[in-house]
């Protein structure tokens, strides 16, 4: 019960810094070396869930 509200909860926040990111990105307003690396990653750990199941169908 206590981990999968630990993993609702991760997902609102990480739902929450990309609409940040995207706000800051519309207002002109300077983003963070770090925020850029996290969106990074977060982009690389996408395509990637992205890639395993199109393989699968071949």
């Amino acid at each position: 019960m206590l981990l999968r509200k630990y993993h609702e909860n991760k997902e609102a926040l990480m739902q929450i810094g990309k609409e940040a990111l995207a706000e800051s990105r519309r207002l002109g307003l300077p983003i963070s070396a770090k925020d850029l690396e996290n969106e990074a990653k977060d982009r690389a750990e996408h395509e990637q869930e992205e890639r395993i199941p199109a393989a699968m169908r071949q």
